[in-house]
Order: structure tokens, then C-alpha cells, then sequence
């Protein structure tokens, strides 16, 4: 157990604490002191004030604390307030301190009913002889977890008084006893056995014999030789790579930039998500150092946004979600007042997919073109009445957010392919390699098209699109003819998945061949299976949408606890941002390392669970996947589009099956679909005969 230390302004504060809060305070402490991961205690990191941590006495009093060595510093105690304002408190190393001593009235009591009292004396740090012959005191349960302690043995293997006494505990596994010896004899981890929180799994349980590996960097960096070939071509002009998931378009990707730069060329790979773009510079730092000069890894929009602004000097002052939906209901409202007949009821969500994906995707400039295109997934056109409604809608948007002095994420490919061609790059470069280029607008193809154009004809620059249409999220659709890519020749398939195990890739394709438009339009690739076999998909029925959570978190440790994998093999797909945070803050709260995509530090390689939206996913494959909230209302999500056509709900429908699919085939090895009794998607039916199920309602057996 740690050895707690009281700040002066603690001390002071608690004893001048009404009776009831006192109590609270103190229960709250030897909480704190038998498990820093309690879940009443909600403790996690402060934003605000850097390696200190904050946990919960009641609703509105909190502690503020840190760790050092095998010590737990109590520094600050009061309101909520002291939380909001703790990049102002001042947190000396001068601050006096006073031990607070504990003793435990009976061993299988309660952890809160303990007895306490403050030791006036300065402190000196002192321990007994079987703390200190019993490290794993001081160890959070995540921790023992992790080392394979089985949740009900935790509380005995911290009280246990001595290292001989592990091997008397039944239901530790012999590899778990192993780690544990290993770990309190080498002299080179004792600074991490008494500190917990510098526990970092990668640099201890590797050091440990027998530890797994972690598949992670071979998953996403093995190189087949039929991928090579397009690795090592030497083909000039435009090239396309249809592949099906799994089949390792990415890798290729990587790989291909690599090669080209190794030969003295300039090189661009780019890709459409912030994420994806900071997995492909991480794997290929992984494989060869930092980046060279000659080669660039970047997102389109980053690119294009710093490229006019170096040539061009523009700044832009791009509309948030909520103003651009403000602005889009004012653009409706002016043009529902203009129509003197009755308009359909156009939903914003769709006048805001037809203005992005169609009309400025594919570079409409008049209202004559938008009523003759064609658009993706209709047996019949949407209707000229319709259209001419849209159009005004467009004209108005336009014009208000010139008026505000703004301008959309739409606008800014259109700027760059004006200016592109009007003056073409001067130093274009020889290799343009494109990741994940179903998801780009053709205006974007054309666009990075046009970023090899130019200088001595001779150099055979070339221009790479890896896509997969069937993964289709951000992109109403287009055909590479649309897109300005002249490829005929050069357009070549990879069939074989070598990522999902047969098992996990047969309810992908399940669920993807009920997708009647890809068929329609030819866009289906019917995968040729691994030879790798596995656990079947598991869909796990919750009997409360706070249960899932927990199912994660244990399902988790289970698994690195029984050495298969590591922490960095997990991730947390969710389909919104707000499940992301929630699962981030439960894991961080329960001591689980998890990194969120969108934090500045995201490392796909770092040993922590990744935490995800699908749609940042994207490109990436793990070895063990969560699809978390495969609910009703969430996939799909049941739009009303009252107004329009069973053929635009038919759209929405098939947009969230494909989402799904690509957060299925995600998993590498193992896929747990995670819902909530009585509200499961209806799109787990179609998986029904490929996925096992299970009902859960919290562990078997919780810690004694």
C-alpha cells in the first residue's frame, strides 16, 4: 500500500472540515491508498496542472494528489473550484508535509472503515519488512490485472505479506507468478515496482522472458510479393489499385514512397484523415528513420491550405458546423420565401451532402450542369424540381458566408485547382502516391493530378491511387473518367486479403454484399480469403449501455493479462467523438494507458489502447477490434427524409452498413461487436450464423 503525505494547506483544510465531510475525506483517503483506481473515486490526470491528479470525495469537494516514489502526496483539498483554478495554485517542492498514518481496524473489512490519524512529525520515509519483501502493494488492480491476476485475486496478492506467499495463492497462473518474480528481483525495475504510475508496459513486461511481442508492426509493415509489384513498378502517367480490405493498400503505399525517394525523387503521399496521414509518417520512421528531405507525408487539405498560402498569401477563416448549419437554415429560409409554390421539405443534412459532395465536388460552376449530372446510387435522376431548389439554396449559402467573410472546406479545392491551372507548380514532383482515394472529391483527384504535371517529360513522373469503393464513407462516388484520370491498362486489383482471418473477413463480406449499389455500379471486389483462421466475431449484448464499458475494460485486461497481446494491439472504435471521450476518460479513469486519435501525441505504435472514431480508422488495422454502440439510432441512423425518395434513404442506409464494414474489417485477428440488449443494429442480423453471442452483465466475480 502507499504511504500518504499531507500538505500543510491540506491539513489545515481538513480539520476545519464540518464532521460529515471529514468523514468523507478520510474514507475517501484510505480509498485512495488501498486502490488508486477505485471506481468511486473518478481520478484522473488535471489538463491544467501537469502530473497532478484529481479524484472525488463527494459532489463537490475534491483532492488534488501526485505520486512520487512509493509516496501518494495529498496536496490541496476543497470545492470544485480549486480544480478550475489549479493552473494558479502553486505546487513548491519546498511544501512542508506530515505523514498520515493508517491501520486497517480488520482485514476483510470494508476498505473504507480504517482508522487515521496525522503524525505531527516531519516525515521520513521508512517501510516494514513485509512491505517491502511485497512490492506489489503498492500496485494499481490494472496493473496486477495486466500481469494476468485474475480481478478477484487483486485485493489478496496486494495484502499478501510476502513474495513466497504468491506461489500459495490458487488461481495465479504459472506464466503470471513468472512475470511477478521477474519483475521483484531485477534490480534494474525497482524504481518502476515502487512508483506505479511510471509502470509503462513497454519498457518493463518486455524486458520480461516469454512476454508477447505485440503484433502490431508486423500487421501493419509485411510486405507480400504480389503487393511488391506495384511497390517496384516503374510505370509513368496514372496508375489505380482496387483493392478489397484487408489487401494491404496502405502497406503498399508506404513501402512505394520509400522506394521512389531511395531513388533520388521527390515524393508526395498523401492521404484524406489527419490519423491515417500520422500512421503512415510513424510507419515509415519506423522503418527507415526520420523523414528526407525528398519526401513529404501529408493530409490533401494540409497541403493545399499551406501550399496557397506560401504561393498566394491567403488566409482562411473556414465556418464552423454550427454557423454553416445556421447559415445553410438562413440560405432555405430566403429561398422558401422566394418559390411562390410549396417546396419539398429538404433536410439540412441533405442540402449540405449535395452542396459539398456534388455541386462543389465535382466543380459545378451553373445550374444547367448540377440538372444534367449524374449522381451516384439513383436508378432515376434526382427530379429537375428538386435540383433547381438546391441550386438556389447553394447560390444563397454562397453569398452569406461572403458576406461573414468566410468560407467552407468545399471552397478551398476549387481555389486550388483554379490556381493550379493558371500556374502549374514550377518544381512539381515525380511521384504522387494517393491513399484511401475513394474518399476524395474529383475535384481533389484532379487537383493532386495536376501535382505532377509539368518540367522535363522524360523524368516518367507518376501518380498512384490506392481506393476501395466499397469503403466509401465521405463520397457520394465517381468514376476515375469523372476524376480526370485517364488510366485504361493501368488499373489493377488486389483480391487477396491478407490482414482479417477468414472468420472475421466472412462477416465483413456478409454484410458488404447486401450493399445492392456497389453491385449496381461494379464497384463490389469479391476478396479472395487468407489462409489465417481465428476466433469467430463475437457480438456481445450488454444488458445496459453503461455495461459496455465495463465488458471493454475487462475484456481488455483478460486478454493482456493472459499474455497474447499487448496493449498497443487494442483498439476502441466508436461511431461519434462523444464516445470517444467517454471511453478515453473511463479507461484513463480505471488506469488503462489509451491515447484518443485526435490528441497531438497520437503514436499508432505507442503502447496504449487507441481510442477511434471509425471513420478515422480508416487504412488501419489492429489485431483486436471493439466496435462499441452498434445500436439502433446509430447504425444506421434512420434520417428522416421526409420529402424525399426511397432512393436517398436507400443511400443513407447503405452508408452506414459500409461504416460498419470498415470498422469490421479493422480487426486483424479478433472482433467484438458490442450493443445493447434490445436495441442491436438491425445489421447484425445479417451477420447471424458468423458471430457468436453472448449476453453480459458485469464480471462473474467481483475483487473480495
Amino acid at each position: 500500500m502507499l504511504e500518504l503525505l499531507l500538505s500543510d494547506e491540506f491539513k489545515v483544510t481538513m480539520d476545519a472540515c464540518q464532521k460529515e465531510v471529514g468523514n468523507q475525506v478520510l474514507n475517501t483517503i484510505q480509498r485512495l491508498r488501498v486502490d488508486p483506481g477505485h471506481p468511486g473515486l473518478k481520478a484522473h490526470r488535471l489538463k491544467n496542472a501537469p502530473g497532478k491528479w484529481e479524484c472525488y470525495v463527494n459532489e463537490s469537494w475534491r483532492i488534488i494528489y501526485d505520486w512520487e516514489g512509493h509516496m501518494l502526496r495529498l496536496w490541496k483539498l476543497g470545492d470544485h473550484r480549486i480544480v478550475d483554478r489549479a493552473h494558479l495554485h502553486v505546487f513548491s517542492p519546498q511544501t512542508g508535509f506530515s505523514r498520515l498514518e493508517t491501520e486497517l481496524v480488520d482485514e476483510s473489512a470494508d476498505e473504507t472503515a480504517a482508522s487515521l490519524s496525522i503524525d505531527s512529525e516531519p516525515f521520513a520515509y521508512s517501510t516494514s519488512e513485509a512491505d517491502a519483501d511485497n512490492p506489489f502493494a503498492y500496485f494499481p488492480a490494472t496493473h496486477l490485472r495486466a500481469l494476468g491476476v485474475p480481478s478477484h485475486l487483486v485485493k489478496r496478492v496486494q495484502r499478501t505479506r510476502c513474495l513466497e506467499e504468491l506461489e500459495k495463492i490458487e488461481g495465479l497462473s504459472p506464466q503470471t507468478l513468472a512475470w511477478m518474480l521477474d519483475l521483484a528481483t531485477d534490480c534494474e525495475m525497482e524504481h518502476v515496482l515502487y512508483n506505479p504510475d511510471n509502470l509503462l508496459f513497454r519498457t518493463t513486461l518486455d524486458r520480461l522472458q516469454g512476454y508477447c511481442g505485440g503484433s502490431l508492426r508486423k500487421l501493419m509493415l509485411n510486405l507480400d510479393s504480389k503487393q511488391a509489384r506495384y511497390v517496384d513498378s516503374r510505370h509513368s502517367g496514372a496508375m489505380i489499385i482496387r483493392g478489397c480490405a484487408g489487401s494491404g493498400k496502405t502497406t503498399v503505399g508506404i513501402y512505394r514512397a520509400i522506394d521512389r525517394a531511395s531513388a533520388g525523387r521527390k515524393v508526395l503521399l498523401l492521404t484524406y484523415t489527419r490519423t491515417l496521414n500520422g500512421v503512415n509518417k510513424t510507419l515509415i520512421e519506423e522503418l527507415i528513420g526520420p523523414l528526407p528531405d525528398n519526401l513529404e507525408v501529408d493530409r490533401v487539405y494540409n497541403w493545399l491550405v499551406e501550399y496557397l498560402k506560401r504561393e498566394y498569401g491567403y488566409q482562411f477563416d473556414v465556418v464552423g458546423s454550427t454557423q454553416q448549419e445556421e447559415l445553410m437554415q438562413s440560405a432555405l429560409k430566403v429561398v422558401k420565401e422566394s418559390f411562390k409554390e410549396d417546396i419539398p421539405d429538404l433536410k439540412l443534412n441533405f442540402l449540405h451532402d449535395e452542396i459539398q459532395q456534388v455541386i462543389k465536388g465535382n466543380s459545378l460552376s451553373e445550374l444547367e450542369q448540377y440538372l444534367k449530372i449524374r449522381r451516384f446510387g439513383r436508378n432515376t435522376p434526382l427530379p429537375p424540381r428538386y435540383r433547381r431548389i438546391v441550386w438556389a439554396v447553394y447560390t444563397s449559402y454562397q453569398k452569406l458566408l461572403q458576406e461573414e467573410g468566410l468560407c467552407d472546406w468545399g471552397d478551398i479545392p476549387l481555389l486550388g485547382l483554379k490556381k493550379l491551372t493558371e500556374n502549374p507548380l514550377s518544381d512539381p514532383y515525380d511521384d504522387v502516391i494517393l491513399d484511401e482515394g475513394q474518399d476524395l472529391s474529383p475535384v481533389l483527384l484532379r487537383l493532386t493530378r495536376m501535382l505532377i504535371k509539368g518540367g522535363d517529360p522524360r523524368s516518367r513522373r507518376s501518380y498512384t491511387v490506392m481506393a476501395d469503393a466499397s469503403q466509401t464513407i465521405y463520397s457520394r462516388g465517381f468514376s476515375w473518367k469523372d476524376a480526370g484520370i485517364e488510366a485504361r491498362g493501368r488499373t489493377y486489383i488486389l483480391r487477396k486479403n491478407f490482414r482479417n482471418t477468414r472468420q472475421v473477413a466472412a462477416a465483413a463480406a456478409r454484410l458488404i454484399e447486401q450493399n445492392t449499389l456497389l453491385k449496381k455500379e461494379r464497384e463490389f471486389i469479391e476478396p479472395i480469403w487468407s489462409h489465417r483462421v481465428g476466433a469467430r466475431p463475437r457480438v456481445v449484448s450488454c444488458d445496459l449501455n453503461e455495461r459496455e464499458v465495463r465488458f471493454v475494460y475487462e475484456k481488455i485486461l483478460d486478454l493482456v493479462g493472459g499474455g497474447h497481446f499487448r496493449l498497443s494491439d487494442f483498439a476502441i472504435l466508436c461511431p461519434t467523438n462523444k464516445k470517444c471521450q467517454l471511453y478515453q476518460e473511463e479507461l484513463t479513469r480505471r488506469n488503462v494507458p489509451c491515447v484518443f486519435h485526435k490528441d497531438q501525441t497520437f503514436n499508432i505504435l505507442e503502447e496504449k489502447v487507441k481510442v477511434m472514431t471509425i471513420h478515422s480508422s480508416k487504412g488501419i488495422e489492429f489485431p483486436v477490434v471493439f466496435v462499441v454502440a452498434v445500436r439502433r439510432g446509430l447504425f444506421p441512423r434512420y434520417i428522416d427524409r421526409s420529402g424525399l425518395d426511397e432512393e436517398e434513404a436507400q443511400l443513407d442506409r447503405e452508408r452506414f452498413r459500409t461504416l460498419l464494414y470498415v470498422a469490421m474489417t479493422r480487426a486483424a485477428e479478433n472482433l467484438f461487436l458490442v450493443t445493447t440488449s434490445g436495441r442491436e443494429s438491425p445489421f447484425l442480423d445479417e451477420i447471424t450464423g458468423l458471430a457468436d453471442h453472448e449476453e453480459y452483465s458485469g464480471p462473474e466475480k467481483e475483487p473480495d
